[in-house]
């Protein structure tokens, strides 16, 4: 169910306005604010009136209220934690398919429970240290990502269940597919793409389709990073902290670099972000940076640029 008042106070929050800037002779401030907090409804011609005034449109306001219903799919992910294999959480994984299943025998969660139990299963079979064969080629992992990718080929439109779904199949999709759905995700997205918050998201979706592919399809990365800095570029600094997304943008450009050919001026590029990572005491991304760096130029240099994970961005 979506929660009206929620959404919209959201959307007038996002767009810098008061109650009082959108009252009018027969909506009161008063109406707006108790439907804001749940204490009355609103009729839809109202709605509308005070939405448009907003420059909003009824559609993105669905996709704005339709998106997480009851958060199934994030209880699900804080009930699995991290996964790196260990055996504690391949325990708390194995819970989560097992909890994910039978809610969709019982007609629970929704479409939530259908892909979180897919999602588990591609994980579980997924999770391998003693194969070097790649993520996404794995029989069992194919198995459980195409009703992923056959939903979101065939979806008229996408809300956010749709970009969350692409955000958590992505390290399993094929480089074909994953190209194929990041252009999609950018069309469709980007309608909703004047609202901040939105375009923040935007920016996430591009660089999750950039990070699959940056090791696997070296024009379709090129293709995506030049989309996100054209989103970033034309995003308001003075309204929205782009600081990291800037500093990821650097990094990306210098692993692209990298593997176009120019294996210094990419290195030292990738690598002029780890001190600024440094000062803003976000020491987990500033290692992660420097080693992902020095293992791309390392094996670019030696000639085996097959041997760099192409799942390598999943540990961030």
């Amino acid at each position: 169910m979506i929660d009206y008042g929620a959404t919209f106070k959201r959307l007038r929050e996002d767009k810098g306005l008061k109650i009082v800037d959108l009252e009018q002779p027969n909506i009161s401030r008063s109406l707006i604010g108790k439907f804001e907090s749940g204490q009355t409804r609103m009729s839809a011609d109202r709605l509308d009136k005070l939405l448009a005034d907003m420059g909003v449109s009824h559609d993105e306001f669905l996709f704005l209220g339709g998106d997480r219903s009851d958060n199934y799919i994030y209880t699900k992910l804080h009930e699995m934690g991290v996964q790196t294999g260990e055996p504690k959480e391949m325990q708390q994984l194995e819970a989560m398919i097992t909890r994910s299943t039978n809610d969709l025998k019982h007609g629970r969660g929704g479409i939530g429970a259908r892909f979180m139990r897919e999602f588990g299963l591609m994980l579980k079979y997924g999770i391998d240290k003693e194969t070097n064969e790649q993520f996404y080629d794995r029989v069992e992992v194919k198995k459980h990502v195409k009703p992923a990718v056959d939903f979101l080929k065939q979806a008229e439109t996408w809300g956010r269940i749709e970009l969350d779904i692409f955000t958590l199949f992505y390290p399993g999709m094929s480089p074909t597919d994953l190209l194929a759905l990041g252009r999609l995700a950018i069309k469709r997205a980007h309608f909703y793409s004047q609202l901040r918050t939105e375009q923040m998201r935007l920016v996430d979706i591009i660089y999750t389709a950039f990070n699959g592919l940056i090791y696997a399809d070296i024009a379709g990365a090129a293709e995506m990073l030049a989309l996100e800095e054209s989103v970033l570029n034309g995003m308001d600094e003075f309204m929205t902290d782009l600081t990291t997304q800037r500093l990821r943008l650097i990094y990306s450009k210098g692993l692209l670099k990298m593997l176009q050919g120019d294996v210094e001026g990419g290195y030292t590029q990738a690598m002029s972000v780890v001190p600024a990572y440094e000062i803003a005491g976000m020491n987990k991304m500033s290692k992660f940076v420097n080693e992902r760096a020095k293992l791309t130029r390392k094996e670019i240099l030696a000639g085996n640029p097959g041997n760099i994970p192409h799942t390598y961005s999943m540990l961030i």
